[in-house]
């Protein structure tokens, strides 16, 4: 009873200090108790990076390159912050930290991860924030952010669409490891970014037909490219659309390749205009050039027999390693004698990873495990879940030797497996076939 009657005294002091504070001419209701709030956001341009993660105060956040984030609420505050990854023997290693970085009432912070995980250069750039409802209508603002291996400086040009280059003025120039300022531009459809090495025409980059959206701000981050002729071209990811939204290349052509894991021997496959004859059983053919754009796709046998004809045209990305997989065709209600499907091959060099594709040519739904040394399946969950007809592309899996398994999508039996030692920096696909057969390819 003692107890009662001073939790009851407790609470009826509490009530009447509440209600004290509520009548204090100095409390005001509407605006005591709101919190203050900025933005941040973060992009991962460094070439060689794994998944890391950003621990953000409280927040954590994984990305891979290219990563653009849209900009995110965060209440004003002091902020320590730590990019990490886990090396090849799970070890946490730290790339960068820094402590009680401010965000700003109504501010943007944009963390902009550029150099590499050995030599980071992390720029942190503060700007207003404003709402899209404050800014005014017809234009937009957009910068840019640079972290080129191979261009320490170039020249980047906004221009009406088919525009003559010759005819333009850079917009910016931007060298490696730095950033610009904000322009306000036209907003509207059919315009184009074109970017060229410093002082000179010769082209690294053409978006095409490019959009800038009404009332926003935008940012292009230049970054190295992968594809066919990466060396003299640069990719551009933007923070307005899908997060790390890569802009298409126009200017850079596509490699494709033909992989044969049917049961015919040999086919010829031809797409568009291009042909790849005589590519036996488990086996792909050369890379060829292949433009952007959409296109007829055939395999046929050693007596031109068509095997299979595409319904509607494959689409090819320029600017890209790609790689078309002919299978078997064992469906139900197959009417043609193999079916294809298309993958985006990288060659990127990962930190302490390799870079896997999956290829499931079969019929069946599956799972995908990798397990490492002393691993069971039990304890380790799938890296992949109910895999239809369809390519799985830029797995990262950390260099170890490593048992790759294949069960069946109820998780009651195994379809295949093998052993690999994954060496760093080396990219692998893994095609399964409608034979049940595993293949691991070195790329």
């Amino acid at each position: 009873m003692p107890t009662r009657n001073t939790q009851s005294g407790f609470l009826l002091l509490a009530i009447l200090l509440l209600s004290a504070c509520g009548s204090d001419s100095g409390f005001n209701e509407d605006t005591d108790f709101i919190s203050k709030n900025g933005f941040v956001q973060f992009v991962n341009m460094m070439p060689d990076s794994p998944e890391v993660t950003m621990f953000h105060g409280r927040d954590r956040e994984t990305s891979r390159f290219p990563f653009a984030q849209a900009a995110r609420q965060t209440p004003v505050d002091k902020y320590d912050w730590r990019i990490a990854y886990l090396d090849a023997n799970d070890d946490e290693v730290t790339v960068a930290e820094g402590e009680n970085q401010p965000i700003l009432e109504d501010g943007l912070s944009t963390y902009l991860w550029m150099g590499s995980l050995s030599q980071p250069n992390i720029q942190i750039v503060d700007a207003p924030f404003i709402v899209s409802s404050n800014r005014p209508a017809g234009v937009a603002d957009i910068w840019f952010a640079s972290n080129l291996t191979n261009h320490p400086m170039v020249d980047i040009y906004l221009t009406d669409l088919g525009a003559t280059l010759t005819d333009a003025a850079p917009l910016a120039s931007v060298t490696s490891g730095s950033f610009t300022s904000r322009f306000s531009v036209d907003a509207g459809p059919d315009q184009q970014v074109r970017i060229t090495v410093s002082g000179s025409n010769e082209l690294l980059f053409d978006s095409g037909s490019l959009e800038i959206l009404n009332k926003t701000e935008d940012l292009y981050a230049l970054v190295d490219d992968f594809g066919p002729d990466g060396a003299k071209h640069v990719n551009v990811i933007r923070t307005i659309g899908s997060i790390g939204s890569t802009i298409l290349d126009e200017s850079q052509p596509a490699s494709v390749r033909i992989g044969n894991y049917s049961e015919q021997s040999p086919v010829t496959a031809m797409l568009g205009a291009a042909v790849y004859p005589n590519i036996n059983k488990q086996t792909r053919s050369s890379s060829q050039e292949a433009e952007n754009g959409s296109f007829e796709f055939k395999i046929t046998d050693a007596s031109d027999t068509i095997l299979e004809e595409s319904p509607g045209p494959v689409t090819i990305r320029g600017g890209a390693f790609q790689s078309i997989y002919t299978f078997e065709n064992n469906t139900t209600d197959a009417t043609s004698v193999t079916r294809s499907l298309i993958a985006i091959d990288s060659f990127r060099l990962v930190r302490d990873r390799v870079l896997l594709k999956f290829i499931n040519g079969s019929n069946e739904l599956v799972d995908v495990y990798i397990l490492r040394p002393g691993q069971d399946l039990d304890e380790v969950p799938a890296l992949l879940n109910d895999i239809s007809f369809a390519a799985q592309q830029n797995i990262e899996s950390i260099a170890n030797e490593v048992e790759y398994v294949v069960r069946n999508s109820d998780n009651t039996e195994t379809l295949a497996s093998m052993s690999n030692t994954q060496q760093a920096g080396v990219s692998y696909t893994l095609v399964f076939d409608t034979q049940g057969v595993l293949h691991v390819l070195t790329d």
